[in-house]
């Protein structure tokens, strides 16, 4: 597998006899990509060179040779030259990527966040110091992402997780580049880019150790299990692996390239079965539906009124937990085994038990539709720092969850976490309210449940 470059292409240049560094575009100035990218000109990127991140503020627009050049001020001008391809392939390949995890490393400690990896939103040039790597203004990198030729995407989107951003993004693309570099391929591809993004995305659950191939050492393999399946891959990590690179590789075993050989073998099984489920798996889906509807409207009353369930043992306290980890998981099932007989009375419980049946057929509806849950966990954005939401984010969730009480009488407080407004445009807004509620259980012929909820909300700031 090679890595083109796109056509894009570094060169000093001379604007009023003072040298600065930019990007030729390849495109002609007058067409309608070139009036795009002149909106997109002033920004502030970084150069990365011999070790040093130097910021680079794009100025304005050249033309040259009927190309539009895109131009900045930078403090370090190498001379240099831009490679055909990236290359991956032996001592050769791991000094590029040794530099590459440098760059991206030192450009990520930086104030302004890291973006999400993309074909353009870094550029290579070989200097006499080695590799040096431009990270492009954002709004320029985004005006160039759109206008990436089609046929040039199938490669690029190999190595990028559609979900992923900032560190995560980098580290992701960093293992599927040492991956290329070891083996020549990857052990996951589809032609269609919205399969090729679901696939990517079940690495989590499907990637096996053996799919990788023999690393130079216990702890990059490691690595990269670790990066590509989102446990794992800090810049500190990564860092590391740079410093001790390059290596001599291992040589692969008969058992490993055994074990590595079945484990694809499985992938590409579990391939023809995706791509059998995606051309017929509504159709197929439709009549399960239909058939279970009709069974279900049986069995379901008469088991329902014999069959047990587990959460008819459980105490007044796992009860409290339950309730609140079935709206947290949007799991309105579980919610109802909760709630006594009487609860209907209660509006609150009412209420609660709607927007979660509401919110859960939202999110199944939008999965099945964009290949991916479009809800963002409370505590997962939490923990990252509450970042601005992106268009379409289903922010949902509870966090700081404190119980108090026992028996039949219980006081929960946590924090409640939505998203507001949007559109196809304009990203949804955070929502937070911090809530008290006082519940009362009773002890029924099926164990403790929920009674009676009273409810205190304050917004949060």
């Amino acid at each position: 597998m090679k890595l083109p470059s796109r056509p894009l292409f570094l060169k000093n240049v001379r604007v009023k006899e003072k040298p600065v560094m930019a990007v030729d575009t390849g495109f002609d100035p007058d067409s309608m990509e070139g009036l795009r990218l002149v909106r997109a000109s002033r920004g502030t990127g970084w150069f990365f060179h011999a070790g040093g991140l130097h910021e680079w503020s794009t100025r304005g627009v050249l033309q040259e040779e009927g190309h539009l050049l895109v131009w900045g001020e930078v403090a370090v001008l190498p001379e240099g030259t831009n490679p055909s391809h990236w290359p991956l392939d032996g001592e050769e390949g791991r000094v590029f990527l040794k530099a590459f995890v440098d760059a991206w490393t030192a450009r990520s400690l930086e104030a302004e966040r890291l973006p999400a990896f993309s074909a353009s939103a870094v550029l290579p040039i070989l200097t006499s110091a080695g590799w040096s790597f431009a990270f492009l203004p954002s709004e320029l990198r985004s005006v160039l992402d759109s206008l990436q030729p089609q046929e040039e995407r199938p490669s690029w989107e190999q190595l990028r997780h559609p979900d992923r951003e900032g560190v995560a993004s980098w580290a992701f693309t960093s293992a599927a580049l040492v991956v290329v570099s070891a083996s020549g391929t990857l052990p996951w591809a589809q032609q269609d880019e919205a399969h090729l993004h679901q696939e990517v995305r079940e690495l989590e659950k499907t990637l096996v150790a053996e799919e990788l191939p023999a690393g130079p050492e216990p702890a990059t393999q490691d690595l990269l299990f670790e990066s590509l399946t989102g446990r794992g891959g800090t810049v500190a990590q990564w860092k590391a692996w740079a410093a001790r690179t390059p290596v001599a590789a291992v040589p692969e075993t008969p058992e490993r390239a055994r074990r590595g050989a079945a484990a694809l073998a499985r992938r590409q099984r579990r391939r023809q079965q995706g791509a059998f489920w995606r051309s017929r798996g509504t159709l197929l889906t439709g009549l399960a539906v239909a058939v279970l509807a009709v069974a279900g409207i049986v069995g379901s009353v008469v088991w329902g009124l014999v069959k047990p369930d587990p959460t008819d043992t459980w105490t007044a306290e796992q009860v409290v937990k339950g309730y609140y980890a079935a709206i947290d998981s949007l799991d309105d099932q579980q919610l109802g085994k909760l709630l006594s007989n009487d609860s209907g009375k209660q509006p609150t419980l009412g209420l609660d038990k709607d927007e979660v049946t509401n919110r859960y057929v939202i999110r199944q509806v939008r999965t099945a539709y964009e290949q991916k849950s479009p809800v963002l966990e409370a505590a997962a954005w939490e923990a990252a720092g509450k970042p601005p939401l992106l268009l379409g984010q289903m922010l949902w969730g509870l966090t700081d969850l404190d119980l108090q009480g026992g028996g039949d009488r219980w006081t929960v407080q946590y924090q409640k976490w939505t998203a507001d407004g949007g559109d196809e445009k304009t990203p949804p807004k955070a929502v937070g309210v911090a809530v008290v509620d006082r519940l009362i259980l009773v002890k029924t012929g099926r164990g403790w449940k929920i009674s009676s909820l009273q409810r205190q909300t304050q917004p949060l700031p």
